[in-house]
């Protein structure tokens, strides 16, 4: 990282630096005065200024321009912070910047990240301790949690290309996705069908613009899209190489290759170099920006330029608007238009050619550079591209807005489902999601912690964090979780998540000093902001609410528990009355309360297993029916629909929960039961939620998800009476992606009408 600042006089080695107080000395006048010449701050006599200066030029002073604004707040440095300064477009876009920061009088300190992120981490601690005042930078990845101590630390920020999933900075970007739709329209109309793809990490927002543009075309033009054209990979000659050997080694027929930028074309020119196939009278090679200087000297490459010049002076005007600005300014987006410059490398010159011509530097030179301008795409044109996108790419973006209000969170059509009718399309919930890594995911953004102690079965992050989290899905309703699980034992996982190992209530006294439930009063004003944070977005809230059965069973520990029901059932029905009557006076005031604003009330108890219940029958109907009637009747009392949470097969346990007074039974595991008998069975009286293995999630490929969702839908949707989840807890270690490829699929796959066509 190198400081653009300016020159001093060189000094000997061993000379001191002059200070204020050498100037004012050798100029016969006060510190103070020198300090009003220097920032020009008050009045100060021609004569007198003229003698300051001359002292200054004399001595090569030097302001300290840090010290200076451990003072005043102001530093007059930007930090700029740029993934490869080789290449030609960010290095325009410096130029643009470095000409409007010494405009208006500031410094840059520079960084390149050659797009790793601990490179890029350490530049921005370099420059939060140099105390910058703005930061202008093009990400090396999307997800904002790498910037938290900017943010912490309020220094504005504009972003370059790339932008943030969830944090809404100042942003100058172009129209990738419209520049990729012109590249493969231009390529189809010169007779190129087969056109391969080549983009970055699906950490790029950028990389998603490419391939979703890419996708959307082929669809436009009736074209197929296939998964195996399209390589993500690093931003680098070697990767784009490398991708293009790929293609060729796996014998993949193709007649075109997009790049997502000039290095990864050079390294497709030359592995296609390696293979002995010319460009293009073998394969086309279009990519993204311009090559500079060797545009000049060589104009081969037929490219989407972008501006990068006015890329950096936009974003630094955003930013000195900012700082100067006086009044709120809501973030900016600015757009800049692109323009196709079509050369030799995509084969339009050899269209009407009916032998392959020569290559010569005449040839070249006679190609035109003029720039077509490429029309942006309207957000259905996006939208249609990012549709296209979530069937085939590892990255579905999370930030891109829902179209259709099929697409959005609705409580009015999940209520209808569970009352068994049908609506405009199946509702999805995942009631129980608590990896981190899936919410940041979603959102875009790092959480942070908003509890000083988090049960380990509880989500992460605010209530307001779990609403914007279902509207970015397309979920339906999300729960507050009212949770007493006392004296559970935990430890962490290799994956860094807690989990339970075993329970510490040993002894009758052990009953008297269990670890206290949560305060009342905080918990009603937790379901207040999850129902605050909720109106207007569709969303509904679910009160969900822990039990006696399986919570008495974890403080003992579940297999200890086990032996008690048959060794000292006294000591386990006397913890699950303490369980019970405080889990129905909270259940109680809440329905007392907020009954009319609930979607419905959810009682977490797992009470079996992969072959039934976890007791013998007998005894399960004298411990467990007549506490869970007396648990839910408020709820029941308010008319409310009531759903239980339980694992395990199903079928003989239903005439049990029906009779109790449950509605809904969840997560409903296909793996021990079948779905379609039991839906079939239990039509118009008891509603399903899940169906959707875990398994599946954790190790399925997209394409097996998305099939397993259409099946299911397809199955279990028509008459109603179906809720589409996942078939238990949403925990670490399930990718992330895997959840919003099943989400995504429910709104393609989930619509009534098909279903009532099929039928």
């Amino acid at each position: 990282m190198f400081q653009v600042r300016i020159p001093t006089s060189v000094r000997s080695k061993g000379e001191s630096v002059p200070t204020i107080a050498d100037v004012a000395r050798r100029a016969g006048v006060s510190p103070v005065t020198v300090s009003r010449v220097l920032n020009g701050t008050a009045r100060v006599h021609p004569a007198t200024r003229d003698a300051v200066e001359r002292v200054i030029a004399e001595l090569g002073y030097v302001p300290n321009v840090i010290a200076r604004g451990l003072r005043s707040r102001r530093t007059g440095t930007l930090g700029l912070i740029l993934p490869d300064l080789a290449n030609p477009l960010w290095a325009a876009v410096a130029r643009g910047v470095e000409d409007a920061a010494r405009g208006h009088g500031y410094a840059i300190f520079l960084g390149n990240t050659d797009e790793n992120p601990t490179r890029q981490e350490q530049y921005l601690q370099m420059m939060l301790g140099q105390r910058i005042e703005g930061l202008i930078i093009v990400p090396c990845e999307s997800n904002a949690r790498a910037f938290m101590s900017v943010q912490e630390q309020g220094i504005p920020v504009v972003a370059v290309e790339r932008v943030f999933q969830g944090w809404d900075t100042d942003a100058v970007t172009t129209d990738v996705a419209a520049g990729a739709r012109a590249l493969v329209h231009h390529l189809v109309a010169l007779g190129r069908t087969r056109i391969a793809v080549l983009s970055g990490p699906a950490t790029l927002s950028s990389a998603d613009d490419c391939v979703a543009g890419y996708c959307l075309a082929l669809q436009e033009l009736g074209l197929p899209i296939d998964s195996k054209m399209i390589r993500r990979g690093e931003l680098r000659a070697v990767s784009g190489a490398r991708m293009t050997d790929q293609l060729l080694d796996e014998r993949i027929p193709l007649d075109a290759i997009l790049a997502v930028n000039s290095t990864l074309a050079l390294g497709a020119l030359e592995a296609l170099q390696r293979h002995g196939l010319c460009v293009p009278e073998d394969v086309a090679l279009v990519c993204f920006d311009d090559l500079g200087m060797l545009s000049i000297s060589l104009p081969y490459m037929t490219v989407i330029a972008q501006p990068g010049y006015e890329m950096g002076s936009n974003a630094a005007q955003l930013l000195f608007s900012r700082l100067h600005s006086t009044q709120f300014l809501p973030p900016r987006h600015v757009v800049l238009p692109t323009r196709l410059i079509v050369r030799y490398s995509c084969g339009a010159y050899l269209k009407h050619a009916e032998e392959r011509p020569r290559l010569s530097f005449s040839t070249l030179h006679a190609v035109t550079t003029q720039g077509v301008l490429i029309k942006p795409l309207s957000d259905t044109e996006r939208h249609a591209g990012y549709a296209c996108l979530g069937c085939v790419d590892t990255k579905l973006a999370g930030h891109i807005p829902l179209s259709t209000d099929d697409d959005k969170p609705n409580l009015e059509r999940l209520l209808r489902v569970l009352h068994h009718e049908e609506a405009d399309r199946v509702p999805h919930l995942n009631l129980w999601v608590t990896s981190r890594a899936v919410y940041e995911y979603v959102l875009g953004r790092s959480l942070r912690e908003t509890q000083t102690r988090r049960a380990p079965d509880l989500p992460p992050g605010s209530p307001e964090d779990q609403v914007e989290f279902a509207v970015r899905m397309g979920m339906d309703a999300v729960a507050c979780h009212f949770i007493w699980q006392p004296n559970n034992l935990f430890a962490r996982s290799s994956n860094g998540a807690l989990c339970y190992v075993g329970g510490s209530v040993r002894s009758w006294s052990d009953l008297d000093a269990l670890e206290p439930p949560p305060v009342l009063a905080d918990q009603l004003d937790s379901l207040e902001r999850y129902l605050r944070a909720a109106h207007g977005s569709g969303v509904g809230v679910v009160a969900s609410f822990s039990s006696f059965f399986d919570c008495a069973m974890r403080a003992v520990g579940t297999i200890e528990a086990l032996y008690l029901f048959y060794d000292d059932r006294p000591f386990l029905e006397a913890l699950m009355n303490i369980l019970l009557e405080h889990q129905q006076r909270v259940m109680r005031a809440v329905c007392d309360r907020f009954a009319e604003d609930l979607a419905f009330v959810l009682v977490k108890d797992e009470i079996a297993h992969n072959v039934g219940l976890m007791i013998r029958p007998d005894m399960f109907e004298e411990m467990f029916v007549p506490r869970m009637r007396q648990l839910i009747a408020p709820a029941k009392e308010h008319g409310k629909l009531v759903a239980l949470y339980t694992r395990g097969r199903m079928e003989k346990v239903l005439p049990i929960l029906e009779r109790i007074g449950f509605d809904i039974v969840s997560p409903m595991e296909p793996e021990c039961n079948d779905l379609v008998h039991l839906k079939h069975q239990w039509r118009g009286r008891i509603a399903f939620i899940g169906g959707i293995p875990l398994s599946l999630l954790t190790y399925g490929s997209w394409e097996k998800i998305e099939e397993a969702v259409q099946e299911t839908c397809a199955q279990l949707a028509p008459g109603g009476g179906y809720v589409l989840g996942a078939s238990g807890p949403i925990t670490e270690g399930i990718p992330p992606q895997n959840v919003w490829v099943m989400a995504q699929a429910v709104h393609k796959y989930g619509r009534y009408a098909a279903h009532s066509e099929a039928r």
